[in-house]
């Protein structure tokens, strides 16, 4: 005697596609929930905790010369 097996195998399939769906409609959500964030706003949040460093010591150097002031033919120095 042969022993049959009394489950149907459209139910099997059936099962494993049910079970296929569920698994993406999990993925499908949980990658939902976990959107990334913009590259704009993930380099906002980044450079406002890079401390800021000066680059240019000569920047606050105090103007000594005194033809500077004197000079009547006033103009903006483009170097500076």
């Amino acid at each position: 005697m042969e022993l049959q097996s009394k489950i149907n195998p459209k139910i099997i399939v059936g099962g494993a596609v049910v079970f296929a769906l569920v698994v993406m409609g999990l993925w499908y959500v949980s990658q939902k929930e976990a959107t990334p964030v913009g590259v704009i706003e993930t380099a906002k949040n980044i450079s406002e905790s890079v401390p800021q460093i000066q680059t240019n010591p000569g920047e606050e150097v105090p103007e000594i010369n005194p033809l500077d002031r004197a000079n009547p033919f006033k103009y903006k120095n483009p170097l500076r």
